[in-house]
């Protein structure tokens, strides 16, 4: 079972996840992430704080909905992911596709707009 709770912060669908990230689990994510997409989102965050497993199908679709809102110009990024969940996306060679973050707050500022480079007005 995977308990799901999810807000939407600005142009950010926060998902926090306790549970296994199993075939279950997938049947109950899925849903939030594609109506998310159809919506005309694209960022998530997703915390995993509390995910205690994951498995091929959860990687496959975290993999899937990382496509498909990078293909719409959108940001995934997921945070407190536990160094035996990490290991999975590592071994799995996923890994460098995604961006984790150590905290949700940390991964929350990965949305931020960086500062323009630009000239700099000045009086002269």
């Amino acid at each position: 079972m995977l308990d799901i709770k999810h807000a939407i912060l600005g142009n950010i669908l926060t998902v926090n996840l306790a549970g296994q990230l199993n075939m279950q689990g997938c049947t109950q994510l899925g849903p939030v992430l594609d109506q998310w997409l159809e919506t005309g989102g694209s960022n998530t965050l997703i915390d995993f704080a509390g995910v205690t497993y994951i498995n091929s199908n959860g990687l496959r679709l975290l993999w899937r909905h990382h496509s498909l809102a990078t293909g719409k110009d959108g940001l995934v990024v997921f945070s407190s992911v536990h160094y035996t969940i990490l290991q999975v996306f590592d071994v799995s060679g996923l890994a460098h596709l995604f961006r984790f973050a150590n905290t949700f707050d940390e991964a929350l500022g990965l949305f931020q707009a960086p500062p323009l480079d630009g000239p700099v007005d000045s009086e002269g």
